[in-house]
């Protein structure tokens, strides 16, 4: 037996695994179900229906599965023609997945995927897994680019702070905060890229923005994992810079990172359209959030959806 994640989850070393949706082969009673950790990623379940009728077939579906996050379809880790389906599965899978929730029992397995997890491979590959399902911690360097006096720091403060001060002096250099916040990112099928939580320690940089301090801004971007690219929704000058500041990040970064595109001062006359702002997002592949530092509306919601892009980029998750 392999024992990982803290001792939260048990995996029977003499079964077979497939990698991504943790469904797994008893060879010995010929049971196809889903492991412990694809339980823990599944969460409650609701429904299962079974997309076959007396054969399961290597890389088909063949049962889907309804659950409070989403719906994840079951790809065949084999092909064998199907002697029992566990109409109790719903109820048992999370409780008991090895004995009482498993999904289908074989009459014969006939063929095996010939990618599967099995032997002196599952307990580093099960280690790995169960650290994404428990939660895992990063630390997340971030700088905030855009014009001066388009609330950067009005917007730092609120995030690391909940703070709002209406008299904040302009950065003089750069500005450094930071904050921990709990995020998941859920795929839209489970049990391919799974629903992974975590904690990400953001480190807000807030660069200035005047242009007497370009020589020195660009050391401020080295080692960036994501950008906050800022502009003011009530000065249209500041969204007409945007592609200068998008050059400078792209001088200094050398490489493509995650970019969010926030208009601030959504509680104030708006003179910046939201859609034109949004068809510059889509045209730039940027995330986009409009944002008040001073009610705080949309800024937690802003660093989260930049955290969950940085964290999909480091775990290389589609």
């Amino acid at each position: 037996m392999v024992v990982v994640g803290d001792g939260r989850f048990l995996l029977p070393d003499n079964f077979f695994y497939t990698r991504y949706q943790h469904c797994y082969i008893n060879p010995e009673k010929k049971l196809v179900g889903i492991d412990q950790i694809g339980c823990s990623i599944l969460g409650q379940l609701s429904e299962i229906s079974f997309l076959t009728n007396n054969e399961l077939k290597v890389g088909e579906p063949f049962a889907c599965i309804s659950t409070e996050k989403g719906i994840a379809t079951i790809i065949s880790p084999c092909s064998g023609k199907i002697k029992k389906f566990n109409n109790n599965a719903v109820h048992n899978l999370t409780l008991d997945p090895y004995e009482k929730g498993y999904l289908v029992e074989l009459e014969e397995i006939t063929e095996l995927d010939p990618t599967l997890i099995k032997g002196d491979e599952l307990k580093e590959w099960a280690e790995n897994e169960a650290r994404s399902v428990i939660g895992m911690y990063y630390s997340f360097k971030v700088v905030e680019i855009g014009d001066s006096a388009v609330g950067k720091t009005a917007i730092k403060v609120r995030f690391t702070d909940d703070y709002f001060k209406q008299d904040l002096k302009t950065t003089l250099g750069v500005d450094f905060g930071y904050k921990e916040i709990k995020c998941e990112y859920v795929s839209s099928d489970l049990l391919f890229t799974g629903s992974h939580r975590f904690t990400a320690k953001i480190n807000v940089w807030d660069a200035a923005g005047q242009s007497y301090f370009d020589k020195i801004r660009g050391m401020y971007y080295k080692n960036a994992h994501g950008c906050l690219l800022c502009y003011d929704v009530t000065n249209p000058q500041s969204f007409e810079n945007l592609d200068k500041w998008l050059a400078e990040l792209d001088e200094n970064v050398g490489k493509k990172i995650p970019v969010l595109l926030v208009g601030n001062k959504i509680d104030l006359e708006r003179k910046v359209p939201r859609e034109k702002a949004i068809e510059y997002a889509n045209k730039h592949g940027f995330l986009f959030v409009e944002t008040s530092a001073k009610t705080g509306e949309g800024v937690e919601e802003a660093f989260k959806k930049l955290a969950i892009e940085m964290f999909k980029r480091e775990e290389k998750l589609p």
